[in-house]
Protein backbone atom coordinates (compact mmCIF):
# COMPACT_ATOMS: atom_id res chain seq x y z
CA UNK A 1 0.00 0.00 0.00
CA UNK A 2 1.23 3.47 -0.86
CA UNK A 3 0.52 6.46 1.38
CA UNK A 4 0.31 10.04 0.18
CA UNK A 5 -0.20 13.28 2.05
CA UNK A 6 -2.70 15.67 0.48
CA UNK A 7 -3.14 19.33 1.43
CA UNK A 8 -6.57 20.77 0.79
CA UNK A 9 -7.81 24.36 0.97
CA UNK A 10 -10.06 24.83 4.01
CA UNK A 11 -13.21 25.37 1.92
CA UNK A 12 -12.60 22.13 -0.04
CA UNK A 13 -12.00 20.24 3.21
CA UNK A 14 -15.32 21.56 4.57
CA UNK A 15 -17.17 20.66 1.34
CA UNK A 16 -15.88 17.10 1.65
CA UNK A 17 -17.41 16.78 5.10
CA UNK A 18 -14.91 18.47 7.40
CA UNK A 19 -14.05 15.21 9.15
CA UNK A 20 -10.54 13.79 8.55
CA UNK A 21 -11.78 10.20 8.26
CA UNK A 22 -14.64 11.10 5.89
CA UNK A 23 -12.33 13.24 3.73
CA UNK A 24 -9.73 10.46 3.58
CA UNK A 25 -12.45 7.99 2.54
CA UNK A 26 -13.71 10.33 -0.17
CA UNK A 27 -10.20 10.89 -1.53
CA UNK A 28 -9.45 7.16 -1.44
CA UNK A 29 -12.67 6.44 -3.37
CA UNK A 30 -11.87 9.15 -5.93
CA UNK A 31 -8.35 7.78 -6.40
CA UNK A 32 -9.69 4.23 -6.91
CA UNK A 33 -12.25 5.50 -9.45
CA UNK A 34 -9.52 7.43 -11.26
CA UNK A 35 -7.24 4.37 -11.37
CA UNK A 36 -10.07 2.22 -12.77
CA UNK A 37 -10.85 4.86 -15.41
CA UNK A 38 -7.17 4.96 -16.43
CA UNK A 39 -7.13 1.14 -16.78
CA UNK A 40 -10.25 1.33 -18.91
CA UNK A 41 -8.76 4.02 -21.15
CA UNK A 42 -5.57 1.98 -21.54
CA UNK A 43 -7.66 -1.01 -22.61
CA UNK A 44 -9.22 0.98 -25.44
CA UNK A 45 -6.12 2.71 -26.76
CA UNK A 46 -2.99 1.55 -28.49
CA UNK A 47 -1.05 2.58 -25.36
CA UNK A 48 -2.47 -0.16 -23.18
CA UNK A 49 -2.65 -3.90 -23.08
CA UNK A 50 -5.23 -5.67 -25.20
CA UNK A 51 -8.36 -6.43 -23.24
CA UNK A 52 -7.70 -9.75 -21.54
CA UNK A 53 -11.40 -10.38 -20.98
CA UNK A 54 -12.15 -10.28 -24.71
CA UNK A 55 -11.78 -13.21 -27.03
CA UNK A 56 -10.73 -11.99 -30.49
CA UNK A 57 -12.73 -14.77 -32.16
CA UNK A 58 -15.86 -13.96 -30.22
CA UNK A 59 -18.34 -11.61 -31.87
CA UNK A 60 -21.69 -10.05 -31.12
CA UNK A 61 -23.42 -9.86 -27.75
CA UNK A 62 -21.16 -12.30 -25.88
CA UNK A 63 -18.12 -10.13 -26.62
CA UNK A 64 -19.86 -6.81 -25.99
CA UNK A 65 -21.38 -7.82 -22.67
CA UNK A 66 -17.82 -7.90 -21.26
CA UNK A 67 -16.94 -4.36 -22.31
CA UNK A 68 -16.89 -1.31 -20.06
CA UNK A 69 -15.75 1.60 -22.24
CA UNK A 70 -14.06 4.63 -20.63
CA UNK A 71 -17.10 6.88 -21.21
CA UNK A 72 -19.27 4.31 -19.44
CA UNK A 73 -16.92 4.47 -16.47
CA UNK A 74 -16.81 8.26 -16.49
CA UNK A 75 -20.59 8.69 -16.62
CA UNK A 76 -21.19 5.47 -14.67
CA UNK A 77 -23.86 4.11 -16.97
CA UNK A 78 -24.64 0.40 -16.99
CA UNK A 79 -25.18 -2.02 -19.85
CA UNK A 80 -28.35 -3.76 -18.73
CA UNK A 81 -28.86 -6.09 -21.68
CA UNK A 82 -27.41 -6.86 -25.07
CA UNK A 83 -28.74 -9.17 -27.77
CA UNK A 84 -28.37 -9.27 -31.55
CA UNK A 85 -29.34 -5.86 -32.88
CA UNK A 86 -30.33 -4.38 -29.53
CA UNK A 87 -28.76 -2.95 -26.37
CA UNK A 88 -30.14 -1.29 -23.25
CA UNK A 89 -28.24 1.14 -21.02
CA UNK A 90 -29.40 2.55 -17.71
CA UNK A 91 -28.12 5.70 -16.05
CA UNK A 92 -28.53 7.30 -12.63
CA UNK A 93 -28.15 11.08 -12.99
CA UNK A 94 -26.60 13.16 -10.24
CA UNK A 95 -26.26 16.90 -9.67
CA UNK A 96 -22.95 16.86 -11.59
CA UNK A 97 -24.87 15.94 -14.78
CA UNK A 98 -27.19 18.96 -14.70
CA UNK A 99 -27.37 21.81 -17.17
CA UNK A 100 -27.72 25.44 -15.94
CA UNK A 101 -31.50 24.97 -15.58
CA UNK A 102 -31.03 22.03 -13.22
CA UNK A 103 -32.22 19.30 -15.58
CA UNK A 104 -30.15 16.46 -17.01
CA UNK A 105 -27.80 17.88 -19.65
CA UNK A 106 -28.86 16.99 -23.19
CA UNK A 107 -25.31 15.90 -24.00
CA UNK A 108 -25.55 13.16 -21.37
CA UNK A 109 -28.87 11.95 -22.79
CA UNK A 110 -27.28 11.98 -26.23
CA UNK A 111 -24.26 10.08 -24.90
CA UNK A 112 -26.20 7.23 -23.33
CA UNK A 113 -28.36 6.99 -26.46
CA UNK A 114 -25.28 6.98 -28.70
CA UNK A 115 -23.69 4.25 -26.56
CA UNK A 116 -26.83 2.08 -26.72
CA UNK A 117 -27.00 2.48 -30.50
CA UNK A 118 -23.28 1.80 -30.92
CA UNK A 119 -23.42 -1.38 -28.87
CA UNK A 120 -26.56 -2.52 -30.72
CA UNK A 121 -24.83 -1.96 -34.07
CA UNK A 122 -21.64 -3.64 -32.88
CA UNK A 123 -23.61 -6.84 -32.18
CA UNK A 124 -24.10 -7.21 -35.94
CA UNK A 125 -20.35 -7.15 -36.68
CA UNK A 126 -17.82 -9.94 -36.66
CA UNK A 127 -14.68 -9.80 -34.51
CA UNK A 128 -12.54 -8.30 -37.31
CA UNK A 129 -14.96 -5.47 -38.09
CA UNK A 130 -15.46 -2.13 -36.41
CA UNK A 131 -17.61 0.90 -37.19
CA UNK A 132 -17.85 4.63 -37.02
CA UNK A 133 -20.83 6.93 -36.65
CA UNK A 134 -21.50 9.08 -39.74
CA UNK A 135 -24.53 10.95 -38.44
CA UNK A 136 -26.30 11.37 -35.12
CA UNK A 137 -29.68 13.02 -34.66
CA UNK A 138 -31.49 13.59 -31.39
CA UNK A 139 -34.96 14.91 -30.59
CA UNK A 140 -35.53 15.93 -26.95
CA UNK A 141 -39.15 15.49 -25.85
CA UNK A 142 -39.21 16.21 -22.09
CA UNK A 143 -36.77 17.15 -19.33
CA UNK A 144 -35.24 14.78 -16.83
CA UNK A 145 -34.23 15.82 -13.32
CA UNK A 146 -33.00 13.00 -11.12
CA UNK A 147 -35.06 10.14 -12.55
CA UNK A 148 -32.94 7.32 -14.02
CA UNK A 149 -33.45 7.14 -17.80
CA UNK A 150 -32.97 3.99 -19.86
CA UNK A 151 -31.71 4.05 -23.45
CA UNK A 152 -32.70 1.20 -25.78
CA UNK A 153 -30.81 1.08 -29.08
CA UNK A 154 -32.16 -1.03 -31.93
CA UNK A 155 -30.68 -1.72 -35.36
CA UNK A 156 -33.33 -0.80 -37.95
CA UNK A 157 -31.26 -1.69 -41.01
CA UNK A 158 -27.85 -3.33 -40.73
CA UNK A 159 -26.72 -3.11 -44.34
CA UNK A 160 -23.38 -4.49 -45.52
CA UNK A 161 -21.62 -1.13 -45.14
CA UNK A 162 -24.14 1.46 -43.90
CA UNK A 163 -26.65 0.85 -41.13
CA UNK A 164 -29.46 2.75 -39.47
CA UNK A 165 -29.94 2.53 -35.71
CA UNK A 166 -32.61 4.10 -33.48
CA UNK A 167 -32.81 4.68 -29.76
CA UNK A 168 -35.58 5.59 -27.38
CA UNK A 169 -34.57 7.13 -24.07
CA UNK A 170 -37.34 6.72 -21.51
CA UNK A 171 -37.81 7.62 -17.87
CA UNK A 172 -38.81 5.14 -15.16
CA UNK A 173 -42.45 5.89 -15.98
CA UNK A 174 -41.68 4.69 -19.55
CA UNK A 175 -42.51 8.13 -20.94
CA UNK A 176 -40.31 8.99 -23.91
CA UNK A 177 -37.59 11.52 -23.00
CA UNK A 178 -35.71 11.57 -26.31
CA UNK A 179 -35.52 9.78 -29.65
CA UNK A 180 -32.22 9.34 -31.47
CA UNK A 181 -31.16 8.02 -34.87
CA UNK A 182 -27.68 7.13 -35.99
CA UNK A 183 -26.15 6.24 -39.34
CA UNK A 184 -23.18 3.89 -38.88
CA UNK A 185 -20.56 2.70 -41.34
CA UNK A 186 -18.94 -0.73 -40.96
CA UNK A 187 -15.14 -0.70 -41.18
CA UNK A 188 -13.15 -3.67 -42.45
CA UNK A 189 -9.50 -4.53 -43.09
CA UNK A 190 -7.04 -1.69 -42.52
CA UNK A 191 -9.88 0.74 -41.80
CA UNK A 192 -10.92 -1.35 -38.79
CA UNK A 193 -7.43 -1.75 -37.29
CA UNK A 194 -6.96 -0.04 -33.95
CA UNK A 195 -10.65 0.91 -33.67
Amino acid sequence: MHQTTVSLPENVYEQLGGDAEAVAGTLKSLAADHAELQRSIATYTDHGDSPSALNEDEAGPARLSKLRPPIGQLLEFDLESVEPGQAEISFQPGPEHANPMGTLHGGVICDIGDAAMGIAYATTLDSRESFTTLELDVKFLRPVWDQPPTATGTVVNGGRTIGLVECDVAGPDEELVAHLQSVCMTLRGESAEGR
